[in-house]
């Protein structure tokens, strides 16, 4: 009952309380009050009380409790009502092309997380064995099928990524899925997969059986049925259809210029196939004949070896017979009369002893012999002055007696040369250990490097010092003493210089000394393990200190060498400190290329070296780097990453740092900073991996990039932030002596800026480049509680990122390569294959290079086109493969597979991109090879050949080497220095450009230049006007110019122009132009700011299309002039992308501007430099204005390796070296061209010219003669051969037997009877002519003279004979006219006056000349209290005068320029102090001081040149004539001396 009754209670109150039902869209609070749903209005019901949206109900593919986010595939898209869920547009926004798992949007950039075989950052494209075309509405990627017969040493089943082509059929198997067997092989390619070689003569068989055919085109599939063979057809063509379909898709989808180059791809690969094909079988049919002849070529060869075997005996009797009567021959006499060189050489040559890390008492008794020699040499001259008629007899002891008490230096000095060759070589060993390439240890014992050197400039010293002191420095000085009148004076001055010398040696000494000391302890140390942080850090600065001084006095040490070399050829000194210093730059640039990262503990910082060259940071500023963080054993804090700025922190600086979880990019430039966070990835969410971060700017406009490696195959999530500076200034103010490069923290002494001022860095990071040159942490200054032995650095994976997969090695130019004994892959064959893929876009560079001996091959890049070159000794000089063929031109920034097959019985062929694209005829040799250089080689090896030693390193990518089809690791091989792994994209950006003044660069884009338009660029000029950029749309024009070196910007005729006006001045200068809708500005390095308001009239509508076409440096419409200069780091703000620089690459309108760096060195001429480039060097220092360019080149076209004689008439080359085999036998081969009828040939003799030979014209004809004993063999030709053609001449001589053989055809023969004797010459051998008076004893009188002609291909007993040792008046063969005059070569020389000339009170020149260098010496006058120099710099004409107190000079920048390619008149008259010069009738004088103790005196005039000794100034290249000095005219043809390279009876016509 009391059930009941509670239960009517709980009915009755029911029906009178009944529960509360709220609407559609509203939910029942805890308050029993209807509320609306918060759904977003993707939901009608929610549940009580939450309010949590019905999952169920939430429409339009929303989802979460409130309806607030999308179903994956779609993302959020704001709309007046709240948000809609849209398809990801991964890459387009229709369900049927939407490939993303999901997707998110941050700001304005929106990421995709692909499904599986899609990549990109909006999936864009398959990935990575998937083809298809993710663009294309209703296409997506499948997997690729090639049947399980793509090469299996890939990662991916490779096929095409557009078509599905198979790209890598293994196992020699062909087709679109490598579904059948490749031509030349049958079986089962799917199932059984055992394609086998076709066992056939034809070379074709059936694909199924195997069955042999006749030709490969008559595979008949109809051997069933022919109803069978009917159906299969119909099949076939509905599988076609279907093809077609898919194929049309695609090239409605796909660039027709890709898909077209794919198929003609194919079309070539197939054709090149057939043609093989057709050769092998023709090769077949020919060697079925070759047996034959082949027994009749062995009995032949029998017959020679017999006879080899007695020609052999009968020389070893000769031998025999020549060794029992040889007699001593006396071989010390002048040869030639001693030049004005010798002269001027003398008080250079003994002042500069080098300094040295010799002991005290080595150097003081060493000078102290020299000091006591040149007293000898006084009194010497003091004797004998007076009467030196009658004392010459004496005089030829003395110097008999001072070459015996010399000898023995000599020899120590040849002794040392080579002890120094063989410490080279160990240092050689020392920096390829020290090259680390992922090994931290190989990177510490760099240190024995520095040892090295210290002891090795040691032993140099010592060289040195012996050789200065060689007998024919005593010879050269008594002999000048009979001649010149000034002697006493100079030896006076080198008595006081050899003082001077022995005191620098002590401070030398005394600082060298302590760094040697500690380098060593530092060696010992490492090597017994016995070293702290402390010491570690220690050492290192000791290092780096060592080296800094020895970069100072190795320059020195070389210099001081250069005298030695002039007076002895003791070459291999020089040559081998040249080495040591190629080893230390080497050394530096291991150290910059370390791929290890270091460990920062909290405490520990490391200062880097930053790059030397600093102008190009102020503009733009690149840093990327690898950076480890791991949040479970290091809570995330806010701490500091980088700095890079001034150390006080208070100017311009560039910083990254963690701060509140998050990466923070920081910039500072003209006192305000901006900070750009990577706030979409916390750095608390990073895997414990490195990661890869690139911060970045460009004037006011910063970017920053961090991508996060996945832990699968393709997939990485990167971010991209951008920010801009809020002020106006650009450039990155900097200080090059307070610059400092900090990174994971900065010792107690350097302040950082307020926004980095946070605790140090924990965690690993490994620097990877700043401005795109790699740098590492190892290239440190200082370390800062860097403990090595606790803190290990963590190991980096180097292929987790996409883009590294591939390996890949970076050449700079500076670095190679070395694969030793590549046998021990595979072995030379009958056939060598050489595989090798490059991306580069750099106009020269070596691919690869095999030297042995005299032998080399060498595969490089010549302008930008492909060239073969190799030579094993063949008697016709080098094989060449070249041709500017369009598929032979590679450096187009992609990569490109470039094979080379050599068929040692057949040809060699060159291949590019599997296409075969030339070949020639191989001479049937062998390749006599065991090492090969990739990428560059050391400066020994390209100078060992002269056809080497313009050849340059790559910089580039190297994608991967092949040796008969056996890959190398480059970077594990042991001689490989100073590459790194990985290809930047940023290495193949061309982001400067230079322009003659008649070119410009095109390009189009999505720009409003008359509407909203921001660029800002780098140029460098030294003329005053030129276009900067330039676009018009009908007769509206925009332009940024330079007119009269005032910056203008133009925007429709409205002009604002920058208030300086000198802006042409050789300097680089950074602009930045706007407009908008309010006004116009332009900027000029930060500092010249010019605002114009905007007219009203000047806004109309805008254009229909948005897709403009600008240029740069000039344009082809516009009249105003073209610019001449550079232009880098150029940007615009386009509609479609970002602000980033411009890459010029990309451009598709160049016409005659160059993206190669024209900038050289000083050392360097830069006379061929374009238009007014040839002084924008990279000093920046001060430049001439109006400077015109060279209109002709410094290389006039020429015969190779050609060279002509005759311009004088002792016109000669020396030879030396030559062989001990010479007295017996000697084959020479020359090829010769001319049209004298008399003329000297070669001569080669004894000192008495008692033995000799020479071939020489008489009458147009060749006569060849020498002697045996008294008889003389005689052989003249039959015809004349001064026909002005070339001939081909062999002369030999065997003992007394002598034969001419003319053109391979005409063989000339005489031989002397009876007569079995010795024969013995001298060196040199003289080539051209002959010095005066020489051979006139031995050939007729009329014929002792140069021939007038041309000369190449010399050879000695089938080899290239040594260097040249002298040069008299010989220039290279050039091609086309000619003219009056005389002509300085670039190889260099320079002409002494056979006449003295007063230099006193009043002098008087006047010369003509047509230059083709910006720079370089016209005259040289060495006075007696100082000099007289007239020379041009840099396009301006200079006359320099020194009295011996005082130097004044003067100078004409002419309007009309130096360079243009016509002659100019250049007067010059100085009347005591006062100098006027007139270039072309513009004058201009100066007025110096007066020296009253100046005296008048006859000296010599060095015209076009002069020794190093006397002037550093560079000689000069062109054409001179009508010289008179004094009113007298001067014949260059009567000249008392030519040396070198100038012909002076002719110069090259322009």
């Amino acid at each position: 009952l009391q059930s009941s009754s509670a239960w009517f209670s709980f009915q009755s109150c029911f029906f009178l309380f009944p529960p509360q039902v709220c609407d559609k869209g509203l939910f029942l609070s805890e308050q029993n009050i209807c509320l609306p749903c918060n759904c977003k209005g993707h939901a009608d019901y929610c549940e009580d009380i939450t309010g949590i949206c019905i999952v169920s109900n939430c429409r339009d593919h929303s989802a979460g409790d409130f309806c607030e986010m999308c179903e994956d595939g779609y993302t959020l898209t704001p709309s007046p009502d709240g948000h809609t869920c849209q398809p990801c547009p991964c890459p387009l926004s229709v369900p049927s092309n939407n490939f993303a798992v999901h997707c998110h949007k941050g700001g304005a950039n929106l990421r995709c997380k692909c499904q599986q075989g899609y990549a990109g950052h909006l999936c864009e494209r398959c990935a990575p064995g998937y083809y298809g075309n993710p663009m294309a509405i209703g296409d997506s990627c499948k997997r690729c099928d090639c049947n399980g017969n793509s090469d299996p040493n890939l990662i991916f089943n490779e096929c095409h990524n557009v078509t599905g082509y198979c790209q890598h059929c293994w196992g020699n198997t062909a087709g679109a899925n490598c579904e059948r067997c490749a031509p030349g092989f049958y079986g089962d390619a799917i199932s059984a997969k055992n394609c086998k070689e076709c066992n056939c003569e034809s070379g074709h068989c059936d694909m199924h059986t195997g069955e042999c055919l006749a030709e490969a085109a008559t595979d008949n599939l109809c051997s069933i049925s022919c109803d069978e063979c009917i159906w299969h057809l119909i099949g076939d063509l509905r599988l076609s259809n279907k093809t077609l379909d898919q194929l049309k898709v695609a090239v409605l989808n796909v660039s027709t210029g890709a898909a077209a180059n794919d198929r003609l791809k194919y079309y070539n690969y197939t054709a090149h196939r057939l043609r093989i094909r057709q050769l092998e079988k023709k090769l077949v049919i020919t060697d079925n004949r070759l047996p034959p002849v082949r027994e009749i070529l062995s009995r032949f060869s029998t017959k020679l070896t017999s006879t080899q075997g007695l020609l052999q005996k009968a020389a070893s009797t000769v031998q025999e017979t020549e060794d029992k009567n040889r007699a001593s021959i006396i071989k010390v006499q002048r040869n030639e009369v001693i030049s004005y060189e010798s002269l001027w050489a003398l008080p250079a040559s003994l002042p500069p002893l080098p300094a040295s890390l010799l002991s005290t008492h080595i150097l003081f008794s060493v000078c102290h012999f020299i000091v006591k020699k040149i007293i000898n040499f006084s009194s010497c001259y003091g004797k004998y002055h007076a009467a030196i008629d009658g004392a010459s007899q004496k005089l030829t002891e003395k110097m008999e007696r001072l070459s015996l008490a010399d000898r023995d230096l000599v020899q120590r000095a040849a002794e040392h040369a080579e002890e120094l060759e063989g410490q080279a070589n160990s240092l050689e060993e020392d920096l390829k250990e020290s090259d680390a390439n992922g090994f931290v240890q190989r990177a510490i014992s760099a240190a024995n490097v520095y040892n090295n050197i210290v002891k090795y400039i040691n032993d140099a010293n010592i060289t040195s010092l012996t050789t200065l002191n060689l007998a024919e420095r005593a010879e050269d000085v008594c002999y000048r003493m009979t001649v010149f009148n000034r002697t006493p004076q100079r030896l006076e001055f080198t008595l006081q210089v050899a003082e001077g010398t022995l005191n620098r040696s002590a401070e030398v000494l005394q600082t060298i000394t302590p760094i040697s000391s500690k380098v060593e302890k530092w060696v010992n140390n490492m090597r017994n393990n016995e070293y702290s942080t402390d010491a570690y850090e220690k050492a290192v600065v000791s290092a780096g200190d060592a080296v800094g001084d020895l970069n100072k006095l190795v320059p020195e040490l070389l210099g001081k060498l250069k005298v030695v070399e002039e007076k002895k050829p003791v070459n291999n000194v020089t040559a081998n400190i040249m080495r040591i210093r190629e080893l230390i730059a080497q050394a530096r640039s291991v150290a910059k290329k370390v791929q290890v990262s270091m460990k920062f503990n909290g405490q520990s910082s490391v200062e880097v070296h930053p790059r030397s060259n600093l102008e190009e940071l102020k503009t733009v500023t690149s840093i990327s780097l690898f950076m480890r963080v791991d949040p479970d054993e290091d809570p995330i804090e806010d701490r500091f990453i980088l700095y890079l700025g001034d150390r006080s922190g208070k100017k311009d600086y560039i910083g990254l740092a963690i701060k509140n979880d998050n990466l923070v990019y920081v910039y500072n430039l003209g006192g305000e900073y901006v900070e750009i966070p990577v706030a979409s990835k916390p750095v608390s969410q990073w895997p414990a991996v490195f990661n890869y971060i690139r911060v970045e700017r460009l004037g006011r406009h910063g970017k920053v990039f961090l991508t996060i490696p996945s832990q699968t195959a393709t997939d990485e999530q990167k971010f991209i932030q951008k920010g801009e500076a809020p002020g106006t200034d650009s450039l990155f103010d900097i200080d090059p002596n307070n610059l400092v490069f900090f990174v994971g923290g900065v010792p107690p002494d350097v302040k950082l800026p307020p926004p980095l001022s946070l605790a140090p860095f924990v965690g690993c990071i490994e620097l990877a480049s700043l401005n795109n040159e790699v740098i590492s942490l190892y290239n440190f200054k200082k370390t800062h509680k860097m403990d090595v032995t606790t803190s290990l650095p963590c190991p980096r994976y180097k292929l987790a990122f996409s883009q590294s997969r591939i390996a890949s090695y970076l050449f700079d130019g500076t670095g190679y390569a070395l694969i030793s004994n590549i046998e021990r892959r595979g072995k030379f064959g009958v056939v060598t294959r050489f595989d090798i893929a490059v991306r580069t876009v750099a106009n020269d560079g070596v691919l690869f290079l095999m030297v042995s001996g005299d032998n080399f091959f060498l595969l490089e890049l010549k302008n930008g086109f492909l060239r073969l070159m190799y030579d094993f000794g063949f008697s016709d000089g080098p094989k060449l493969l070249e041709n500017n063929l369009p598929k032979l031109q590679i450096n187009d920034a992609r990569y490109h597979e470039v094979s080379v097959i050599y068929h040692q019985s057949k040809k060699v062929i060159l291949l590019v991109d599997k296409s075969h694209v030339k070949s020639m005829e191989n001479p049937k040799t062998t390749l006599p090879f065991s090492d090969i250089y990739i990428g560059g080689a050391p400066s020994r090896i390209l100078k060992s050949r002269p056809e080497l030693a313009a050849v340059v390193g790559l910089k580039g990518c190297v994608k991967g080497f092949q040796f008969q089809k056996k890959d190398f690791n480059l970077l594990e091989e042991p001689g490989t220095i100073g590459i790194s792994s990985g290809c930047p994209e940023e290495s193949f950006m061309s982001r400067k450009a230079y322009f003659t003044g008649k070119g410009y660069l095109g390009s189009t884009a999505k720009i409003s230049p008359f509407d909203n338009f921001e660029g800002g660029l780098n140029f460098r000029t030294l003329q005053p006007s030129g276009l900067l950029f330039y676009h018009n749309e009908g007769s509206d024009e925009f332009s940024i110019s330079l007119e009269n070196g005032v910056v203008v910007l133009n925007c429709r005729g409205t002009k604002v122009k920058s208030h300086k006006k000198q802006y042409s001045d050789g300097r680089t200068h950074f602009l930045v132009a706007s407009v908008n809708n309010q006004k116009y500005s332009l900027l000029v390095d930060d500092k010249d700011k010019v605002e114009k308001k905007r007219p009203s009239s000047a806004t109309k509508p805008p254009s229909g299309s948005a897709v403009k076409t600008f240029y740069y440096g000039g344009s082809p419409s516009s009249s105003f002039k073209n610019y001449t200069g550079c232009i880098s780091n150029a940007y615009i703000n386009r509609q479609d992308r970002d602000i980033e620089p411009e890459d010029f690459q990309r451009y598709t309108e160049k016409v005659q501007a160059s993206l190669q760096d024209f900038t050289k060195g000083k050392s360097e001429d830069q006379s061929g430099l374009p238009l007014g480039l040839m002084e924008l060097n990279d000093d920046q220092g001060p430049s001439l204005p109006n400077t015109e360019p060279c209109y002709q080149s410094p290389s006039p076209r020429a015969t190779h390796q050609a060279f002509r004689y005759g311009g004088i008439t002792n016109s000669r080359q020396h030879y030396k070296d030559l062989p001990d085999s010479f007295s017996e036998r000697s084959h020479f081969s020359l090829s010769l061209k001319t049209h004298s009828s008399f003329g000297l040939i070669f001569y080669v003799s004894d000192a008495q010219e008692d033995n000799f030979m020479a071939l020489f014209l008489a009458q147009g004809k060749l006569v060849y003669t020498f002697n045996v004993a008294e008889q003389r063999v005689r052989i003249k030709s039959e015809k004349k051969y001064n026909d002005n053609a070339w001939h081909n001449v062999v002369f030999i001589r065997d003992g007394s037997m002598g034969r001419l053989i003319l053109d391979g055809h005409t063989v000339l023969e005489d031989r002397a009877h009876g007569i079995n004797v010795s024969w013995h010459i001298s060196s040199p051998l003289y080539i051209g002519g002959v010095p005066a008076g020489r051979a006139q004893k031995n050939i007729q009188r009329n014929s002792a003279h140069s021939f007038n002609g041309c000369l190449k291909n010399l050879q000695l007993d089938g080899r290239w004979l040594s260097p040249v040792s002298e040069t008299y008046g010989v220039v290279p063969c050039f091609e086309g006219h000619s003219e009056a005059g005389a002509y300085f070569s670039e190889e260099g020389g320079y002409v002494v006056l056979e006449e003295s000339f007063d230099q006193g009170q009043r002098f008087e020149l006047s010369i003509e000349v047509r230059p083709r260098v910006a720079s370089g010496v016209l005259l040289h006058v060495r006075t007696a209290e100082g000099y007289f120099t007239v020379h041009i710099h840099q396009g301006a004409v200079v006359v320099l005068v020194n009295d011996g107190k005082h130097e004044f000079s003067t100078k004409v920048s002419p309007r009309q320029g130096l360079c243009g390619g016509n002659w100019h008149n250049i007067t010059v008259i100085r009347d005591a102090n006062v100098v006027q010069l007139d270039v072309d009738s513009e004058v201009s004088h100066v007025v110096g001081s007066l020296n009253p103790s100046s005296t008048s005196a006859k000296m010599p005039v060095f015209i076009g040149g002069a020794p190093e000794s006397i002037t550093t100034t560079k000689t000069y290249v062109g054409c001179m004539r009508n010289l008179t000095i004094n009113k007298s005219s001067v014949s260059l043809g009567k000249a008392a001396l030519v040396s070198g390279a100038v012909s002076v009876g002719n110069c090259p016509a322009a």
